[in-house]
């Protein structure tokens, strides 16, 4: 069953019931099934997407794992060398090349994407957006026993890692909460996503 903390352009999905999904949604929502999700580091969204991926049979896409491959170069390697905003222009740039993608996918976003030039907008028409929520203590544990680096956490004790993290995602949750769902942490299972969608685009989301 549908959770309450769904939320649809400030509609919760609980306020909906009894109504005709693919009519009421065939006015709000674009005809699109590609995925996005997004939500700070260490949230979840590349183990959650590869497998949403999979039972979708879509592409799976992780933006900074396609930035090193389009560069050739690691995104500590980006920070160090290039700067943060020579980053985020590459970011932007993957984004519009996304709009030329036919076949769907389920894109995982890097934690800022979301929070720079018009990056929310770009991601929203792209398809339907996830918001992956985790809260400040969840990404501090996560993130401490995270086998990846980060290029933004190297060189923090463990109170600075939890430092940085409430002043960043105090920052950038506006943004986040832009997007059309917002997921909490008992609701990140590519199974609730997938019958989310099936509600939103009945005609291309197959049973499986």
């Amino acid at each position: 069953m549908l959770q309450k903390s769904f939320f649809i352009l400030n509609i919760q999905l609980s306020d909906l019931q009894g109504l005709k999904y693919e009519r009421f949604f065939c006015g709000i929502f674009k005809v699109m099934e590609n995925v996005i999700l997004i939500g700070f580091m260490g949230a979840g969204k590349t183990t959650i997407g590869k497998k949403l991926a999979r039972l979708l049979d879509y592409e799976f896409i992780d933006t900074d794992q396609r930035i090193e491959q389009l560069t050739g170069m690691t995104i500590g390697e980006l920070f160090t060398l290039k700067g943060e905003g020579h980053f985020r222009e590459i970011e932007r740039d993957l984004l519009l090349s996304l709009s030329e993608y036919t076949s769907p996918y389920v894109l995982s976003t890097g934690g800022g994407m979301p929070c720079y030039h018009d990056n929310i907008q770009l991601l929203r028409a792209l398809g339907t957006t996830f918001y992956l929520h985790r809260s400040p203590g969840e990404l501090s544990h996560r993130l401490k026993n995270a086998k990846k680096e980060r290029p933004l956490l190297v060189g923090l004790s463990e109170s600075e890692l939890t430092d940085y993290i409430e002043t960043k995602l105090a920052d950038r949750e506006e943004y986040y909460r832009m997007s059309e769902f917002t997921l909490d942490r008992d609701q990140q299972d590519p199974k609730v996503i997938r019958d989310l969608l099936r509600i939103l685009h009945p005609r291309s989301i197959q049973k499986s």
